[in-house]
């Protein structure tokens, strides 16, 4: 009996996952950009086991190219990434739709985190300008 509950539990829990996830990549609308609009979002970074598997974009996601994800703004938006706490800054190009947890706004790449410095921190507000 304990079987049969474990099991129905682990199906509800994988079950609201997979629908977490689905939304989070993004059947959400597509904002506008303006570029040179700047604004500042909590980031964390992502790589195994994300790495080599497809995008939200039908990319396959490489956790050392310089992208990131984020839930509304279109596919192949170009934004200047800064870190204030250390000046380091990065281009990346979004590909994918996340971050799943409310409290961030944007997920980069592994190689990203490690460009701005904050791979051991996990999370780093940065300032975020739109380039294109």
């Amino acid at each position: 009996m304990r079987i049969i509950i474990i099991l129905l539990l682990l199906q509800l829990l994988l079950g609201c996952e997979s629908t977490a996830i689905y939304t989070a990549r993004g059947k959400t609308p597509s904002r506008t950009v303006e570029t040179g609009k700047t604004e500042y979002m909590v980031a964390s970074w992502y790589g195994n086991p994300f790495h080599g598997r497809q995008t939200a974009s039908g990319e396959i996601y490489n956790m050392y190219d310089l992208t990131a994800a984020h839930r509304t703004l279109p596919f192949g938006t170009i934004l200047r990434l800064i870190n204030e706490l250390n000046g380091k800054e990065v281009i990346v190009r979004i590909n994918d739709r996340g971050p799943v947890p409310r409290e961030r706004d944007i997920d980069v790449s592994y190689r990203v985190a490690q460009e701005l410095d904050f791979v051991n921190m996990g999370i780093c507000r940065l300032k975020v300008v739109f380039l294109e």
